[in-house]
């Protein structure tokens, strides 16, 4: 091959590669603008979500709902937590009386499916 079909080749895959990486940081971006993940404070054994809704994201809307819980499974994926799955116990919008620091809109209660293995020994 020509050096000039190889180098115009690797600036193809570049760019190609570069918007890859552009659509994930977008993807990841969105994500952690618009939930987040925490344990409950009541109950160590339970995890918490919340995320965003409203006229981007409307409560009850499937295609929200969906994209909601790719957050959601995001979330767990990075943190390592949930291998095994989990079950929504419950889900709720946030109340303007309720603590809110994170400015979202529902509220979702999950246990993991398995337990987490036990903190190491020290």
């Amino acid at each position: 091959m020509r050096p000039s079909v190889i180098c115009a080749a690797a600036i193809v895959l570049s760019f190609l590669s570069g918007c890859a990486f552009e659509e994930k940081s977008r993807a990841d971006f969105e994500r952690h603008n618009n939930s987040i993940l925490r344990t409950s404070y009541q109950d160590s054994a339970m995890l918490v979500f919340e995320a965003r809704a409203g006229a981007a994201f409307p409560d009850d809307s499937e295609s929200a709902e969906e994209l909601r819980m790719s957050w959601l499974q995001d979330w767990l994926d990075r943190q390592g937590l949930c291998p095994d799955g989990y079950e929504i116990v419950d889900r709720e919008p946030i109340s303007p009386g309720q603590p809110n620091f994170h400015d979202m809109d529902l509220r979702y209660l999950l246990r993991c499916a398995s337990a987490p293995p036990p903190a190491p020994a020290q």
